[in-house]
């Protein structure tokens, strides 16, 4: 009788080990405005070096942050003039291992727009997040985005 229930026990105890939620990422610290800056470059017709401002706020709760709005300023001078983001407000979720999702990250040019979902890597030690050839659905062809742009102030995704 007591081997049965040692057992049953045991098999309640993984049941439940399994069920239990994972923890949840978060960007911290939570409710503060920042502004990612940096240079990108951009390639979908043509390739273009742009210098990049984008301004965003941490959710209140941390699990997320909203890009709501930015610039791109030459670097080459097509850089805002041609192209521009696009697809405001961007949503960055924390995915954990040390990258994020950005969903409806976009931009624009007389050649064309990319608009979509893309997950890339954040250095919790730079506070910046990486674009290593990064690809963004788009007509007439896909963006490819590389470069890295930096949070000012520093944000920790844990």
């Amino acid at each position: 009788m007591f081997k049965a229930a040692s057992i049953a026990s045991a098999a309640v105890l993984a049941i439940a080990g399994f069920a239990a939620p994972a923890m949840a990422q978060s960007i911290s610290p939570a409710g503060t405005s920042f502004v990612l800056s940096g240079t990108l470059n951009l390639q979908q017709s043509t390739t273009v070096h742009c210098d990049v401002s984008l301004n965003g706020t941490v959710a209140a709760d941390g699990s997320s942050a909203t890009i709501t709005g930015g610039s791109f300023s030459p670097g080459d001078w097509q850089c805002g003039l041609l192209v521009s983001p696009s697809g405001f407000p961007w949503t960055i979720t924390p995915t954990g291992g040390g990258s994020i999702t950005i969903t409806n990250i976009g931009a624009s040019s007389i050649l064309g727009s990319c608009n979509g979902v893309i997950t890339t890597n954040w250095n919790n030690a730079t506070s910046s997040v990486t674009f290593n050839g990064s690809t963004i659905p788009g007509s007439p062809n896909q963006c490819i985005i590389t470069g890295t742009l930096t949070s000012t102030p520093g944000l920790t995704i844990s």
